[in-house]
């Protein structure tokens, strides 16, 4: 079996279809990250480019409350998945934010300079949608494409086992032992989204 291991986590820009977005503009109106507000500022005093880029470009909501007035089904949603991830979440430590360029008829007023982390929005099919999210459809794809290339190592890894950990492969510089390892540093990422069970 011939598999391509990539050095690169998958992700699908290119594949990244604007015409499929509702323009609801949820998604800029309640964002948030697993830092607290605090850890994020002191990130960015470190050199972290994107917290430096989060703090200066989005502002914070004063309470989940106040998240709530303004896109109550998105914030509920983002809650109700880290509350599935993490059953003694402390909810004072969430914060969220919004984004300060987003026009009245939910377009950007930055796009042209618009920050990394929003030119990669959604980073892959596991992505916090809002509901009725035009995405939804293209977020099934990816995860069945990440499904099949993770099934796809999980096949070579069997093969492998069937090799001398020591065995030096055919065209590649490096054993059955070496490939195995690298095979499952790849497949590591996706274990939290369910790998172990595709």
């Amino acid at each position: 079996m011939d598999v391509e291991v990539s050095n690169e986590q998958v992700v699908y820009t290119s594949d990244f279809p604007q015409h499929l977005c509702n323009m609801c503009g949820k998604c800029c109106k309640a964002i948030t990250t697993p830092y607290t507000y605090e850890e994020l500022v002191e990130l960015a005093a470190q050199g972290q480019e994107e917290a430096k880029v989060f703090v200066e470009i989005f502002e914070r909501y004063s309470s989940i409350d106040e998240a709530k007035a303004a896109v109550p089904d998105h914030v509920e949603n983002i809650l109700n998945q880290l509350r599935k991830n993490n059953p003694d979440l402390d909810e004072s430590k969430v914060t969220f934010y919004h984004c300060p360029h987003l026009t009245p008829d939910n377009k950007c007023s930055i796009h042209s300079t618009r920050p990394d982390c929003c030119r990669r929005a959604p980073r892959n099919g596991w992505s916090l949608f809002p509901p009725n999210c035009g995405f939804k459809g293209w977020q099934f794809q990816q995860r069945e494409r990440v499904k099949a290339s993770v099934r796809k190592l999980k096949e070579y890894l069997l093969e492998l086992e069937l090799l001398e950990p020591h065995t030096v492969l055919s065209g590649r510089n490096m054993t059955a032992s070496e490939m195995k390892a690298l095979i499952k540093s790849k497949i590591k990422p996706w274990e939290k989204y369910g790998a172990n069970f595709w």
